[in-house]
């Protein structure tokens, strides 16, 4: 990397979201057929050391994490570009890196008024436990703390919803970029991200894309990606089953929008969906009927009725949908 610490820009809603999530985008799911990718070819970047993550017993079948897959995805479109298997391998060298939790930790502890984005149920015995220098005394090689860079990267495209990209310059140097925290990058690494040529891969854009694919759906409701309202409408996109889509937001000054059932659908209701600057979408399906949602209206559910002496069984509530 361009004499670049990740860990010093490592956004504390992105910590709290990847110690949540650790264990779902770790989990061992997917096959080869799922990462969409030849196994031969998989085989091949192993065999030349891009690949990271092995398998314990070679007689079975190999699977993928979640965070496996994204790799996969992201090695796909490097070497779609013509990026070189070594140049691959240099970026895997660091992203695949150990995150230097005490160095996180220390920063965080120098920084606390950046911890006003914790977003943790136990804030404030977190930040006494930082104060008080407790975290000097863990141990940080249990396996529990064993983190990684791609997933720093993934856990802040999942929190932030802003872009995170992997860029590659022609001089053969990468960085991690991360749009949220661009303000933190020095001067000269700006210019040369303005002025440079270079090739971009965003994590953003392939986390939110493929979570809809079908071999995926069992990450769906672990990861928090999109509502539940969200999704249904990305389904009918998916599915051709509209007309066409008016979008209104929460602005008075950003005008309504009309998106006509077209190729490029999905992805303009995806981006709308990352800004989260809408109000209402309505969706015109076949038969004419409006569907609409709302960013904050509220999901009914059915729960048990345990009111003592309730005559029914179970009761109607609304929540709101979990982001």
């Amino acid at each position: 990397m361009f004499s670049l610490k990740l860990d010093e820009f490592v956004d504390t809603r992105s910590f709290d979201k990847l110690a949540e999530l650790y264990e779902v985008i770790n989990e061992e799911r997917l096959s080869a057929k799922d990462t969409g990718i030849n196994y031969r070819v998989i085989n091949h970047w192993d065999e030349k050391g891009i690949i990271r993550f092995g398998r314990e017993n070679k007689e079975h079948n190999r699977k993928f994490s979640f965070t496996d897959f994204i790799w996969i995805k992201i090695v796909d479109e490097l070497r779609s570009f013509g990026v070189s298997i070594e140049a691959i391998k240099k970026i895997a060298d660091d992203i695949f890196e150990n995150v230097p939790m005490k160095e996180l930790y220390d920063n965080m502890a120098k920084n606390i008024s950046s911890l006003d984005n914790y977003e943790g149920e136990d804030k404030a015995e977190f930040i006494e436990f930082l104060k008080s220098g407790g975290y000097n005394n863990e141990d940080f090689n249990l396996e529990g703390f064993n983190f990684h860079f791609l997933h720093i990267l993934i856990a802040e495209a999942i929190a932030t919803r802003e872009s995170v990209s992997i860029i590659l310059f022609k001089d053969g140097e990468w960085i991690p970029f991360l749009k949220s925290n661009e303000h933190l990058y020095p001067k000269e690494l700006l210019h040369k991200i303005e002025f440079s040529s270079q090739i971009r891969i965003n994590i953003t854009n392939i986390v939110y894309t493929y979570i809809l694919e079908d071999y995926l759906v069992e990450y769906f409701s672990g990861l928090f990606l999109y509502t539940k309202q969200e999704a249904n409408l990305l389904y009918y996109v998916m599915e051709g089953d509209f007309q066409k889509i008016h979008v209104f937001f929460k602005s008075k000054k950003t005008e309504p929008i009309e998106i006509a059932k077209s190729k490029s659908t999905l992805q303009e209701v995806m981006q709308i969906f990352l800004e989260r600057e809408y109000k209402d979408f309505i969706l015109i399906d076949k038969k004419g009927k409006e569907i609409r949602i709302r960013q904050d209206e509220p999901t009914t559910i059915m729960v048990e009725n345990n009111r003592p002496g309730a005559k029914r069984k179970y009761k109607f509530i609304k929540v709101k949908d979990q982001e």
